[in-house]
């Protein structure tokens, strides 16, 4: 009996570190509104019609088109990992993607989760498509983005023992 309430207080205290972890790392992803981003990570808007870009980072390139109606941004695009991690590490845990509006001065209006679909544990697809329509914040000057994600290394056949993973991040505020 001792050892079942042992037992039951290990598990209520690694339940509360789990939460506070995963609330952690929820705050890390999303940017808090008025965080200031780095000069660098800024992209500048063009508020006439439709825009095409290409933003890079060592993990990952992204090319994109976005149009803005009114306050509705229309963004679509396609995320590729780089081969350097998706060779080494071809299975995708966790992955998310976010863009941020900023004003003038690179402060952050707002954030929109823009994470393609993928397949939990799943091989990481060459290509993977975006597609968001998002209320557009008044004041928007910039879009800046930021991402976070977990790979796993291959273990050969198909083992769930082999391989370790890998993190990725780019987090460009103050």
């Amino acid at each position: 009996m001792m050892t079942t309430h042992r037992l039951e207080k290990f598990l209520s205290v690694c339940m509360l570190f789990g939460v506070l972890f995963l609330s952690g790392c929820a705050n890390y992803l999303k940017p808090e509104i008025g965080a200031i981003a780095r000069k660098d990570a800024r992209i500048e808007l063009d508020k006439k019609g439709v825009q095409d870009g290409l933003w890079t980072t060592n993990d990952l390139s992204l090319t994109y088109s976005y149009s803005q109606s009114g306050n509705t941004f229309d963004f679509s695009g396609v995320l590729s990992l780089d081969r350097s991690l998706t060779d080494s590490f071809p299975v995708v845990k966790r992955f998310s993607l976010k863009m941020n509006f900023l004003d003038g001065e690179g402060r952050v209006l707002d954030t929109v989760d823009i994470t393609p679909m993928f397949s939990y544990s799943g091989v990481v697809s060459d290509h993977l498509k975006i597609q968001s329509i998002s209320s557009f914040p008044a004041g928007t000057s910039f879009l800046a983005f930021n991402y976070f994600g977990i790979f796993k290394g291959g273990g050969g056949g198909g083992d769930e023992r082999g391989g370790g993973d890998w993190d990725i991040f780019y987090f460009p505020f103050e």
